[in-house]
């Protein structure tokens, strides 16, 4: 008899990998574009700068931290959605001044609040043909960081 080999929970995959890739803790990495010219940034990903019209941008990976622009509450969900009414879907602004539209998990959607500051989190929305978990992004009130007893 072989040795036995450890059983290793599936990978979780992303739902869209044109949006995002996960990192090795499975935090999502929003993916967009920097203009190399002006230095704008975009999300989704583009080919040609809306501010100067360079063609060719770079890739580059969005802060995932931000703030509440704008939001709203839905009380009625599509047909095949994974959430359950009522939910908040904001406008997050990121510091590369870059707006992603996102569903706001973790709190009540009535708790939502324009500046709110908020922090990229996976959310699981099914599974693959393989038994991968397919994981979307959304974003969570920002945690505090942990404070260090020496300050």
């Amino acid at each position: 008899m072989g040795i036995r080999q450890r059983e290793r929970a599936p990978a979780a995959v992303p739902l869209n990998g044109r949006l995002f890739r996960l990192d090795e803790a499975g935090r999502p990495l929003l993916i967009g574009r920097r203009c190399p010219d002006c230095g704008c940034s975009f999300f989704p990903s583009r080919v040609i700068c809306a501010r100067c019209s360079r063609i060719g941008l770079e890739e580059v990976e969005l802060s995932g931290c931000g703030k509440i622009w704008s939001y709203t509450i839905a009380h009625q969900a599509p047909p095949g959605a994974v959430v359950q009414p009522p939910y908040a879907i904001a406008q997050v602004e990121l510091p590369e001044h870059v707006l992603v539209q996102s569903l706001v998990t973790d709190c009540r959607p009535e708790d939502v609040r324009i500046d709110m500051e908020v922090e990229i989190a996976p959310v699981k929305v099914g599974q693959d043909e393989d038994g991968r978990d397919l994981v979307a992004f959304a974003f969570r009130p920002a945690r505090s960081p942990a404070r260090n007893d020496d300050e």
